[in-house]
């Protein structure tokens, strides 16, 4: 999908989802950079990767990037960008909302955040674990990663995650669908979350 999609969405639901080739495989579902950019409202769903500042100005909308690691984490490499999920500068600028990554947010994340909250998803076995997301912070970021919790947090993750599965199920991707049911019974475990530092 060409960059600036889904820009200053207001309502409804934008979904990218990954299409079946001639073999019967699923693949792609990625969009270009700025996807979301200024999106007020409503639930926007990329099932594969994005490109830079993903959920720039993020202004109320619900934004999911369902892309998943491509492999251990090798940040001693350099270019971290290059092998992300989002190739940079996540969430920059934004105000509010809710966001969500399943797979690595890439470098310069919530850069200039002041509002709203993103769930990112830990993979242990990879190497993504909560060290490596602060790692990915944008230097100067008033933005801080930490535990999730029952009180603030799992109505969001439950929403958010139900509404993937939705999109999911209307698809006839039972699988995946299935998959994010067991990341939902295990949510609290499986995510932590940046948001702005409280004062």
């Amino acid at each position: 999908m060409q960059d600036s999609a889904a820009k200053s969405s207001c309502g409804g639901t934008i979904a990218v989802l990954k299409g079946m080739n001639h073999d019967g495989i699923r693949f792609d579902g990625s969009v270009g950079k700025c996807f979301g950019y200024g999106a007020q409202g409503g639930t926007l769903v990329v099932q594969g990767d994005a490109d830079s500042r993903a959920g720039i100005r993020l202004s109320g909308a619900d934004l999911i990037i369902a892309g998943k690691l491509h492999g251990p984490l090798t940040d001693d490499l350099g270019c971290i960008a290059s092998r992300a999920n989002i190739k940079g500068f996540a969430f920059e600028y934004m105000t509010s909302g809710r966001g969500m990554v399943m797979g690595d947010p890439g470098p310069w994340l919530c850069s200039g955040m002041t509002g709203g909250v993103v769930y990112l998803k830990l993979d242990e076995e990879m190497g993504l674990d909560i060290e490596a997301l602060r790692r990915r912070l944008a230097k100067g970021a008033e933005v801080e990663i930490v535990q999730v919790s029952v009180s603030e947090d799992e109505k969001n993750i439950r929403e958010m995650l139900t509404k993937y599965i939705d999109v999911l199920s209307q698809h006839e991707q039972k699988e995946e669908a299935d998959a994010m049911r067991r990341l939902l019974r295990d949510w609290q475990i499986s995510f932590v979350k940046a948001a702005p530092k409280r004062k």
